[in-house]
């Protein structure tokens, strides 16, 4: 069976068609991009031939949702919240549907990968860093602004912070000798030192990195980076049968 799994995420639309748990087609594109499109050029981005359509959001996407379900109907199903009993997660929240299903399928995700308890960090426009026990409960989490929203925050909001033209923004972790490379160089470092702390508190579990800007943070951290934690989470969760 041919599934074609979409992650609308805050900044970017992606997909992935699979069968049997292989990959055979990938893209994306920004909410922006798509906001501008036709219902017709919209769904042209996507795959028209698949059995079965499942889409994660983190957002309404109103449009978005009528513009799939006109393409592929009856075979579309919208996740917008965690399944609430899903039998291999276990909920910490007192209201799961609260949780975001993205934080939600990146942990189902890197359970397909690893038996033992994890710290799953999602590096996107929020940086998420959720940790998960060996026998699947979820022990709670954190949430700080991604590196380009906590950037942003920062020249939106003080005046003195300001981005001049003529510096540049930088991945390392030194400190910075201008405005622009003190940001980027204190957001990257603030990035990394949590992850790190969440490691020392708990040096059981294993890291493992995913999102968007994730690949720097692995690197920095020496975890694995894997890039398609929801969208294995989704495949899991077509595998299985747990679709409501």
């Amino acid at each position: 069976m041919s599934v074609l799994l979409i992650d609308a995420g805050n900044s970017r639309v992606k997909w992935q068609l699979r069968q049997a748990g292989i990959i055979e087609a990938q893209g994306g594109v920004a909410h922006t991009d798509l906001a501008q499109m036709s219902d017709a050029e919209a769904g042209r981005i996507f795959p028209a031939h698949c059995d079965r359509v499942v889409v994660a959001s983190v957002r309404d996407n109103d449009s978005l949702h009528q513009s799939l379900n006109a393409h592929y109907g009856a075979r579309l199903r919208w996740l917008a919240q965690p399944v609430s009993d899903h039998p291999a997660f276990i909920h910490c929240y007192a209201e799961p549907g609260r949780l975001g299903v993205d934080r939600w399928l990146a942990m189902l995700g890197a359970r397909c990968h690893y038996s033992a308890p994890l710290i799953v960090a999602d590096a996107g426009t929020a940086l998420t860093v959720d940790l998960m026990s060996a026998d699947n409960h979820h022990e709670g989490g954190f949430i700080v602004p991604g590196l380009q929203l906590a950037q942003q925050a920062l020249f939106n909001s003080t005046q003195r912070v300001r981005p001049y033209n003529d510096e540049r923004a930088s991945q390392q972790l030194l400190p910075g000798q201008d405005t622009v490379g003190c940001v980027s160089s204190g957001v990257y470092r603030q990035q990394a030192a949590l992850v790190r702390s969440v490691q020392q508190d708990y040096p059981q579990h294993v890291l493992v990195v995913t999102g968007g800007d994730g690949l720097w943070l692995a690197t920095q951290l020496g975890c694995e980076y894997r890039p398609d934690l929801v969208f294995d989470g989704m495949d899991s969760l077509c595998a299985g049968s747990f679709l409501p």
